[in-house]
Order: C-alpha cells, then structure tokens, then sequence
C-alpha cells in the first residue's frame, strides 16, 4: 500500500486515528498490552499540550485514502549537560499500522523526525531503542548506547518457590528508622522541590531537568495511573524524593520505582534506604508480585536499591532497555564530549509508565 511522506496531524480526525492506533496496538485487547497507553483526548492532551518543555511534534504517514497509518512522537524536553541547560527532546510511541508495515513508512517517518528536530534547533534527544538499532549503535560507537539495569526484588513468593529464589534477595531485613530522618508522603510537587533539584541538579553530567516543573507533568494522574511520592527529610532539609506505582507489568502485580533523587553525602545515602524501605511496604500491604526499578548502574541511587535487596536481573529480562543518546550540534563541546556513563537515568526518563 502506497505511504505519502511525513505530515502532522491537521485536525480531530487525525487525532483520534492515532489515539485508535494506539488503542489497537497497545490497549488490553492487544497481544501486547501495555501499562501505558495514550487512548483518550485527555492523554493526548498532557503528552503533547501540557509538557512545561514545549508542545511535542508528531510526523505521521497517511495511507492511499489520506489516512494516518503511521506516526512518532518527539517530547521536547530540558536536560542539564555539565553545569548548563538545553533544549532537548526524547523519541516515543513509534507505531505503524500492520497493513502499512513492509513499505517505506519507517524510513518516512525517521525522517520526518530528523526534519523536526533540526527545525525545532533541538541539539540533544535520547531514546530508548529497539534491538537492531542498539546493535548497530554500539557496533558504532559503543559510548552512545547502553543497556541501562533493570533492578528486582521478589515480594509475594509462594512457599515452593522460595527454595529455588537466591538467599541474596532476603539478605536486607527491615530496620529500624533512623530518628533524625523522617520520610512523608506528599500529594504534589511544590517549590521545595525546586530547591532540591538546585542542590543535585549538577552531581551527573548530564540529566534531564527534574524541577517541579518537570515532576507535576510526567507525574500527572493521567490514563488511569495513580504515583506515590515519598520524601526524606532530616529536620527542615530535605534529603531525597521517590515516585513509585503499582501497575500491572506482564500479568504480575508490580511495584515501580519510577524515580528516586539523592543526596551525595551520608545523609543522602541513610535516606535511600528509608526511602526505599518505605516504598517496599507500601507494596507489600498492596500486595505486589515485585518491585521494580530501572537506573543507571553509577548512582547513589542504584547503590541503594542494592543495598535493599533488589538485584539486576538485565539478562532475564523479557525487555531490556536500550538507552541511547544523539548529538545533532557536535561544534558544542559540552555535547560533543558526551558518553553513556555520564547520564542519570530511571523510569522517569522512559516513555512509558
């Protein structure tokens, strides 16, 4: 079937074909559903209205009728790079129908994405890829593309089982709170946490902007998904956040940790393990399967989901998932110089969940 060249959505019509797209590849009748999907106008609204960074951009392909058959979405977003600010975005939801599968519609829209981000001046935007494209990544340059871990901890075993689970996910026991550190639960994202985020935002090299800003909009209420956030204090100073959620993740009742921000000092670190502590009841009381994180392995972050019990299961995973990043204004040298190892990374960064 003949695929026209990349376009944008023009009106309602359009809108709702992608949404039903969206529906039919990712919704509960799917042979793959997802935990995420972007299935109504509100949904839509928040991706490509409501992101503080700027209205995203959606090349689509149309069929020999005119209709979208095909589409990817660029998420414009703001990443710190070595002590500065850049407009950035991030590639997701690339979908294109079955019946226009096999044509040139891939490389159409692939192209249509290049053209967006070189008319939106956009020198940075990271992804996270499919298989063959990581292989041809890092056969490339193997400093732009990387497996980021995907940590695990079993939660709800059934007695059998527990004799073919390794000791190593059990070796953390509960402790006692440390008096000086208080974890709450807050219900939205307000101006203390732009204050925290002026205190780290410079420990990774390079990161997206997690401002409240930021935070409020990735973490709205939208498509059914409810967040968690738990925050660490030490008196008035606050000394970490977590976002977790509940989802169900391949048929398991899962409990995410979406995102977790620490300190780099002692108090950061006795933090982390409250923090996560805390998370990990809350699950147990809801009765999850799992809990789960995805984060990059030179963290003070990583160090204390592992300190928790959780373990990297990459190798098993049915998913792993491939980060890479690309520079599009290489006469920047705080860009050109970039590598895998410098970027701070967690669910929060991936497009879904």
């Amino acid at each position: 079937m003949p695929v026209a060249e990349t376009d944008v959505p023009r009106d309602d019509r359009d809108i709702d074909r992608i949404l039903a797209l969206n529906l039919a590849e990712y919704g509960p009748a799917s042979p793959r559903p997802s935990t995420d999907v972007i299935a109504t106008r509100a949904d839509f609204a928040w991706r490509c209205d409501e992101n503080p960074a700027g209205r995203a951009v959606i090349p689509v392909i149309r069929d020999a009728q005119g209709e979208v058959s095909g589409f990817i979405w660029l998420i414009p977003l703001r990443v710190r790079v070595k002590g500065h600010d850049y407009r950035a975005a991030t590639g997701a939801n690339l979908l294109i129908e079955p019946a226009s599968r096999g044509t040139f519609g891939l490389v159409k829209l692939l192209r249509g994405f290049d053209r967006a981000l070189k008319d939106g001046h956009v020198p940075l935007h990271f992804s996270f890829v499919a298989e063959d494209t990581y292989q041809r990544l890092r056969a490339e340059d193997a400093s732009r593309a990387y497996t980021v871990p995907l940590l695990v901890k079993p939660l709800e075993i059934a007695p059998p089982l527990k004799l073919f689970v390794p000791l190593v996910f059990f070796r953390t026991p509960f402790r006692r709170p440390t008096a000086d550190i208080r974890v709450e639960r807050v219900d939205r994202f307000d101006e203390r946490f732009d204050e925290f985020w002026r205190q780290v935002r410079d420990r990774y090299r390079a990161a997206v902007v997690r401002d409240r800003a930021f935070l409020s909009w990735r973490f709205a209420p939208i498509g059914g998904r409810r967040y968690d956030v738990l925050v660490a204090w030490s008196k008035e100073r606050m000394l970490g956040y977590v976002v977790i959620r509940c989802a169900n993740v391949r048929g398991k009742d899962t409990g995410l940790v979406l995102d977790m921000l620490l300190l780099d000092d002692g108090d950061g670190q006795e933090a982390g393990r409250c923090l996560v502590e805390h998370a990990e009841l809350l699950f147990r009381q809801r009765r999850m399967w799992s809990m789960v994180s995805l984060v990059a392995p030179h963290t003070v972050e990583y160090k204390a989901l592992v300190r928790s019990g959780c373990r990297n299961l990459t190798r098993v995973s049915p998913r792993p998932f491939r980060f890479a990043f690309f520079v599009h204004h290489t006469d920047e040298e705080q860009l050109a110089s970039l590598a895998t190892g410098d970027w701070f990374v967690t669910f929060a960064d991936f497009e879904s969940l």
